[in-house]
């Protein structure tokens, strides 16, 4: 059932995509919310598949509840026009979780997604994913990620170049070595000796694939939370207790290999597609004009600084910017 916004006329529904056979004798799915413009809203005929980053479920691009959806992403997109499909990992919410929760790797993540994206695109382009909604027969297909989520999204379509173009937020260069082992950090280069280092990582550091929401805060509390990466003077309380309330478990593997430096360069140099960079001023990951040199085949780059701005954009006051950023970036796509 199509559920609709009483104050804004925005329409939502939930799904499951099928994902394909990801692990040997295990078929997926990923749980997926669609948003849509009001139904008199013309089409701006761009759809973006979203993936988010660690400790966060899917509503983490959609905060808020009905008559108040001023920190949703999804909300002031589907507003200006485009449809916006909210996915969660495998593992999370109504998404499949492999029998041995030791497969949820980075790589897995990337499989699944792109298998998810493909048949949510292909559904709304046949007018099969969303009942009593048409056809959208010539949709341009987006990949949107967050700080975790923008590395998966960077490995998908370097492999699978399922994007006519992308949007990375709270993404930069360097990684986060100072977080890492440091003789991990030197060995990471090869890429196959750290994903078989990995579990071994994931265990010494949390003892867990999946780290309850409550204890990943109490870790990073210790690491010195109050940090202005996540809760600065400018964000916005009522902004923060939304994005509480999207947390989920933390998938420790995905998120350990994706502060590792270096490690989505292969994939980075077989983007072909426009890219659209959002991370703010006063987040720990910092998006330097260097980064257009991660992506040397890359026709279209551009970087957003929000001001005052940490990792979780939304909570900010700056995000009525950032919304506005990625629809005129998305505008300016062919259709």
């Amino acid at each position: 059932m199509v559920s609709t916004d009483t104050a804004s006329g925005t329409r939502r529904f939930e799904c499951v995509a099928p994902a394909g056979e990801i692990l040997p004798g295990e078929a997926f799915a990923i749980g997926l919310r669609v948003v849509l413009p009001p139904a008199d809203t013309p089409p701006s005929g761009k759809a973006f598949y979203c993936i988010v980053g660690g400790q966060m479920d899917l509503t983490y691009y959609d905060l808020g509840e009905d008559g108040d959806r001023r920190f949703s992403m999804a909300e002031a997109l589907a507003l200006r026009g485009h449809v916006v499909v909210l996915a969660d990992h495998p593992g999370i919410g109504a998404s499949t979780m492999p029998r041995d929760e030791w497969a949820l790797t980075l790589d897995l993540l990337v499989r699944a997604h792109s298998g998810a994206a493909r048949s949510a695109f292909d559904g709304l382009r046949s007018g099969s994913l969303v009942p009593g909604i048409d056809a959208m027969p010539d949709l341009v297909p987006l990949g949107l990620g967050h700080s975790m989520g923008a590395v998966v999204t960077i490995d998908l379509q370097g492999a699978d170049h399922v994007y006519q173009g992308i949007v990375l937020l709270g993404y930069g260069t360097g990684g986060l070595p100072s977080m890492l082992p440091p003789e991990a950090a030197e060995k990471a280069s090869d890429i196959d000796w750290l994903r078989a280092y990995l579990p071994t990582l994931a265990r010494e550091r949390f003892g867990t694939a999946l780290l309850d929401p409550q204890e990943a805060r109490r870790k990073r509390r210790g690491r010195g939370q109050g940090s202005p990466s996540f809760h600065s003077g400018s964000a916005e309380p009522e902004g923060n207790l939304a994005l509480r309330k999207a947390a989920a478990p933390l998938l420790t593997q995905p998120g350990l290999f994706s502060m590792f430096p270096g490690i989505s360069d292969k994939a980075s140099a077989e983007i072909d597609v426009p890219i659209l960079v959002v991370t703010g001023t006063h987040d720990f990951i910092e998006a330097a004009d260097t980064l257009h040199a991660q992506f040397p085949a890359c026709p279209m780059f551009e970087i957003f600084r929000p001001e005052d701005t940490g990792h979780n954009l939304f909570t900010f006051p700056s995000r009525a910017e950032s919304f506005a950023r990625i629809d005129a970036w998305a505008q300016t796509l062919p259709s």
